[in-house]
């Protein structure tokens, strides 16, 4: 029997730029423990009573081959039991709490791939734990994987260039490169990394050859290809520096410099030549001309602009394209109206919203519409708006997108009216929206769609209120109220909050009233309890990468990031139960299924029923399929309460489960598709309709890449 050693990594926080990882964080372990044993709920105790997790949202298990899986209930425990073997003993295990950001990784039931890397047949290196040999951040042990495993997977991780260009920093044997080429640039930044001076000896198509500048270094360096793979490889290293640093680097040119302070010039075209120089010696201690400097700055310049205004140029061939491909979509382009009476056709706003993003949101969609703002991080600024919608499984669904100079009033009422159009939304009546407090969204929807519901992000009025109130325990109870779903609950929390602090518990109703952020209040059409807007937050994060890029590079990576997400979640729900419904749902179902078994009932002969649970009673109506703790209503899902009447009455409580969870509803959802589109030489570019860029408008300050997720954040409550 083969015993394994389980990591619960906790402490640390999701990132999602390139790919979902965990950063730092504290491990504790289970050693020798034997593998039948392992159930779900066993896990996510250790989680909730010994690291203090007050509820898990997601059960995470990182493979060895770099990728992420989710856990769901003991079916998911089975399957990742039955791919434990003598290879694979070691056991990460990671968890998300409710209020931060869901992370969108597989289900472990559905991967038929191998959950192994598979070894290369090469020259083995000696397998080291240093953390730049292992992936984000995670250390393995030798005695998991072989050497062969190691080293391939050390060459195929991702170099991120940051400011201590940490991924250049190492060399391994066996480490491959697309081409020569790639070799080299990799070269020229492991020399500013490590602050030495490299000299090439060799170099041609298929060899490169690298010694140290200096007399007597033993450093040796050779990079080739061979008949049996593509591209090449480091075939020979020695990897021994005993000269000094490097404050005069030769292999440090123009083009690597450009190529270091890519990122930075992009997000900020007014760097200075002297501040790159000053942050090389600072950081690198390398000594450069002011020259060299400036003709890196003028590269990435020129790259940015040429592809920034071609973009915008090619904007109207682009729209035309994306109408006749997904026929029936809604694609507008808005050109300033000021510049149209001078002459000039110059970008104002763009709104996309697809067909099969109507069809999906009518055919199957709960009625509840997150919105939100975030910033582009290209060249020519502004924001991108979005409607994000939330699948049975609390996945988000792009609704539409657009972009927009700045997030007002008026950008929004515009965006609001186009997405009203599309979605026929008529006054709003039936439909909620979440969003932050953002003065001008929430007057646009009382405009456009007076009848609609509107939430405020509870997360956002926790960051406003603890501004002044501070954290800590009133930033606990603030979230056990947003999560009380009948108003005795809210007002017993908020008198518990104000005897903590008084005025602390009155500002908060004073401000924020408990009608737009609290279940107790919340409407019941759109069956989601959702009091965060947590899941549009996940989209921002999802298309990061996109929003540095020029307007159709962004709009292009959106769509077919859209469309092959669209086919990968039909394929998910495909595998689901024929009678099924949503795994997040079902899972929900089952823990009200156990805290049923506590409850007593009495019914009334007819469809009413009390319902004890503790020193709570409520009443049942079956019929009108209601319970007074509101969860039934909110949710869709029957309470533990109900589950108890409906025993009681000899039904079957999981087909009360709302049509909504269903697999049915779930592809009728995912069934539409999003078209191919063809290439760029088959648009229709006029050069008589050349948009213009907008104009470059210094904003204030420099918007962060990523929310920050607090140590002591809250969680929430199912």
């Amino acid at each position: 029997m083969v015993e394994v050693t389980i990591y619960f990594h906790h402490g640390g926080e999701w990132l999602t730029n390139p790919e979902p990882h965990y950063d730092r964080g504290c491990v504790t372990f289970w050693k020798g423990y034997d593998p039948d044993l392992i159930s779900f709920i066993d896990l996510v105790n250790e989680y909730i009573n010994k690291l203090g997790f007050v509820g898990v949202q997601e059960l995470i298990v990182l493979a060895p081959t770099g990728k992420y899986f989710e856990i769901i209930g003991d079916e998911g425990v089975k399957t990742l039991t039955s791919f434990i073997s003598t290879e694979y003993k070691s056991i990460h295990l990671f968890a998300t709490e409710d209020c931060e950001l869901s992370v969108d990784v597989t289900d472990i039931i559905m991967h038929d791939g191998s959950f192994l890397l598979s070894p290369i047949v090469n020259e083995g290196t000696d397998c080291s734990e240093s953390e730049d040999d292992s992936n984000n951040g995670m250390v393995f042990s030798c005695s998991d994987y072989d050497t062969d495993e190691l080293e391939n997977f050390v060459t195929k991780k991702k170099r991120n260039i940051t400011d201590s260009l940490q991924d250049y920093k190492e060399i391994v044997k066996g480490m491959a490169f697309k081409d020569i080429a790639e070799a080299k640039q990799f070269c020229k930044l492991y020399a500013l990394a490590k602050k030495v001076e490299l000299v090439v000896v060799k170099s041609d198509k298929k060899r490169l050859r690298y010694t140290c500048v200096a007399d007597g270094c033993p450093f040796l360096l050779l990079i080739s290809g061979d008949l049996t793979t593509p591209g090449v490889s480091v075939k020979t290293l020695v990897d021994h520096i005993e000269c000094g640093t490097a404050y005069d680097n030769s292999l440090v040119d123009y083009s690597t410099i450009a190529l270091y302070f890519k990122d930075k010039l992009q997000s900020d075209p007014k760097y200075k030549v002297k501040e790159m120089k000053a942050d090389l010696h600072r950081v690198f201690e390398l000594n450069v001309s002011e020259a060299k400097c400036k003709r890196a700055k003028k590269e990435v310049l020129e790259s940015l602009e040429g592809s920034f205004v071609d973009s915008y140029n090619k904007l109207e061939g682009y729209a035309t394209e994306l109408r006749s491909c997904n026929t029936g979509s809604d694609i507008v382009i808005d050109l300033s109206k000021q510049a149209l009476s001078n002459g000039k056709r110059k970008f104002l706003r763009m709104y996309i919203c697809f067909k099969a993003m109507k069809l999906g949101f009518k055919s199957g969609l709960r009625p509840l519409i997150g919105l939100d703002g975030t910033f582009l991080k290209g060249k020519t600024k502004g924001q991108v708006l979005c409607a994000v919608g939330q699948d049975s499984n609390n996945s988000f669904y792009p609704l539409a997108w657009a972009v927009v100079d700045k997030e007002t009033k008026r950008t929004w009422t515009w965006f609001m009216q186009h997405l009203q159009h599309s979605l026929e939304l008529q006054n709003g009546e039936g439909l909620t929206f979440i969003s932050d407090m953002q003065k001008g969204l929430l007057e646009a929807v009382r405009t456009v769609l007076p009848e609609a519901h509107q939430r405020y992000c509870a997360r956002h009025i926790e960051a406003n209120w603890c501004k002044r109130w501070g954290k800590g325990e009133l930033k606990k109870l603030l979230w056990w109220a947003a999560w009380s779903s009948f108003t005795e609950e809210f007002e017993d929390q908020l008198q518990e909050m104000k005897e903590v602090n008084g005025e602390a518990g009155q500002d908060l109703i004073n401000k924020y009233p408990p009608k737009t952020w609290c279940r107790a209040y919340l409407d019941t059409v759109c069956k989601n309890q959702a009091v965060d807007n947590n899941f549009t937050e996940s989209f921002n994060a999802w298309i990061l990468e996109a929003r540095y890029k020029p307007i159709i590079g962004m709009l292009e990576d959106i769509r077919v990031k859209t469309m092959e997400r669209l086919a990968a979640k039909e394929v998910v729900v495909r595998k689901w139960k024929d009678d099924g419904f949503s795994p997040k749902s079902e899972l929900l179902f089952i823990q009200y299924l156990k805290i049923s078994k506590v409850c007593k009932v009495s019914g009334n002969g007819d469809s009413g029923y009390e319902v004890t649970e503790g020193a709570d009673r409520h009443i049942v109506n079956l019929r009108d399929k209601k319970c007074t703790c509101r969860t039934w209503d909110l949710t869709g899902i029957p309470c533990p309460h109900a589950i108890k009447a409906m025993e009681h009455k000899k039904m079957i409580p999981k087909k009360e489960i709302h049509w909504y969870y269903s697999k049915e509803a779930a592809l009728a959802v995912y069934k539409h598709k999003l078209q191919p589109v063809r290439g760029e030489p088959f648009w229709k570019c006029d050069p008589l309709h050349a948009i213009e860029p907008p104009e470059l408008v210094k904003l204030v300050g420099r918007p962060k890449l990523m929310r920050e997720i607090e140590k002591d954040e809250a969680v929430k409550r199912q």
